[in-house]
């Protein structure tokens, strides 16, 4: 009888390295204004930012998808749009119609990376703020309770799903996995 152990792609650091250095000269040189004299103070620098970005973030296996960081990002600012309107509006009413409050959620998606870029990406959105992020379940605190706010943050794990590749069936099974 033979069993079969599911691989975890392990991550690569050399790629990690490559793509993470390039990055960092690029802003580097962007910083820069392309000055090539700026170089001499740039490599350390650019070495130093790497190494410490590798020590505080190790090299992860996920692997990420283009298509799904420019529908991200188109997401993002969308959403950041509506909401930042919503929130002035009910602001500036004078009935003020906010109920503040704290919700707790299950996520789907993975731990690691996954996790805090939906964690980080609710708290830049306009009217919630991510409290605590521990295990399958985030805190949020919202300006509203009486949103549906279970369904925006499901919607918002959709878009992060897929900057990392995954489609909602993935989340699904990755629940269910869990």
């Amino acid at each position: 009888m033979s069993t079969t152990r599911a691989v975890t792609p392990q991550p690569n650091r050399y790629l990690a390295f490559v793509v993470r250095s390039l990055l960092a000269a690029f802003c580097w040189w962007l910083i820069s204004e392309g000055r090539m004299d700026s170089w001499v103070v740039g490599v350390p620098a650019v070495l130093a930012a790497v190494a410490f970005s590798l020590c505080l973030q190790p090299a992860t296996h996920y692997r990420l998808s283009l298509s799904g960081l420019v529908a991200f990002w188109w997401f993002f600012t969308r959403q950041s749009l509506l909401a930042g309107m919503d929130v002035t509006r009910r602001i500036l009413s004078p009935e003020m119609p906010i109920q503040p409050g704290e919700v707790t959620l299950e996520l789907h998606l993975p731990e690691g990376a996954p996790r805090w870029l939906l964690a980080m990406t609710l708290s830049l959105l306009p009217g919630t703020l991510s409290v605590r992020l521990s295990g399958n379940s985030l805190v949020l605190h919202c300006l509203d309770v009486g949103e549906p706010i279970e369904v925006d943050v499901l919607n918002a794990e959709r878009r992060v799903a897929a900057v990392f590749g995954w489609s909602g069936v993935d989340l699904i099974t990755r629940e269910q996995n869990l």
